[in-house]
């Protein structure tokens, strides 16, 4: 079963938690729910129905547009910003420069054993290439094809979350919709009062509420967040290739060390014209 049949079958789902389960006649079903939970302060901005309808429909949207494998590295991505949110192009200038001294009196097919230890497979794989005697443009070529496949994966994890940003006001918006129509058919009569019309009210500003938020608080600056990192990722594997490469052409480690300090990010928000040049390389 593939994740656009999924994405329907969820889609219906959504729509049965808000035309079914959140319409005005179970009202008071929904209010005895959410009082069990919340205070009444943050009772008056929760609408669990439109809550559920406007979340899983945003996951039917995604499994529709995307595949389980693309969704599944969207939600792995996630660990990057909060526990591996920072690039360590300090501490890869400094091994590069090390390994440079190294070849300066030894034979670079010596460090073998050294490049089996190193935990980043890019500058792993880049520097057993250069022990086993790959040619400069050989090793660069390989390890380029690499980096511009990588990004082009990397790029979807962004897309997905940037996708959700999109879906999500679009589902408080039908939320919404649906809440003005209950509204509008709504019968009032003595002993009920203006209750169905208020409880109509309730699901077209919450819907409204939770697309905007899940889309501007969350989605949105998770997108942003990953889109960052991949281009410091990008950056830092450029940086590995230019430093293998001049390790290659036997290049002084001060030299190597002055060079490559070109593709640290001065700040976190700004991004360099060196930096720049290179990504516009990348994507041609």
């Amino acid at each position: 079963m593939n994740s656009t049949f999924i994405g329907y079958i969820l889609f219906v789902i959504a729509a049965w938690f808000l035309l079914i389960f959140g319409a005005p006649e179970n009202e008071a079903a929904i209010k005895g729910m959410q009082h069990t939970f919340f205070s009444p302060t943050v009772e008056r901005y929760i609408h669990i129905p439109g809550f559920l309808f406007v979340t899983t429909g945003v996951f039917a949207s995604i499994l529709i547009s995307y595949t389980f494998k693309d969704v599944w590295r969207a939600i792995r991505s996630l660990s990057f910003i909060f526990f591996k949110n920072k690039v360590a192009f300090q501490n890869y200038i400094n091994t590069l420069k090390s390994i440079s001294e190294y070849t300066q009196t030894r034979d670079i097919e010596t460090l073998e054993e050294f490049a089996n230890s190193i935990k980043y497979s890019f500058l792993k794989d880049g520097l057993l290439m250069l022990v086993n005697g790959y040619k400069k443009e050989e090793m660069q070529e390989i390890l380029q094809a690499r980096l511009e496949n990588e990004m082009h994966r990397e790029e979807v994890d962004d897309d997905v979350w940037r996708a959700a940003a999109r879906y999500s006001p679009g589902y408080g918006m039908l939320g919404t919709t649906v809440g003005l129509i209950q509204m509008f058919s709504a019968n009032i009569d003595a002993a009920k009062g203006f209750g169905p019309i208020i409880a109509a009210m309730s699901v077209a500003f919450t819907t409204t509420l939770y697309g905007l938020l899940f889309s501007n608080f969350i989605f949105q600056p998770i997108a942003d967040k990953i889109e960052r990192r991949n281009t410091e990722d990008a950056l830092l594997k450029a940086m590995i290739i230019d430093g293998l490469g001049m390790i290659k052409d036997k290049k002084r480690p001060t030299y190597i060390e002055e060079k490559l300090s070109s593709y640290i990010p001065h700040a976190r928000s700004l991004t360099t014209t060196a930096q720049i040049a290179v990504l516009e390389n990348l994507k041609k």
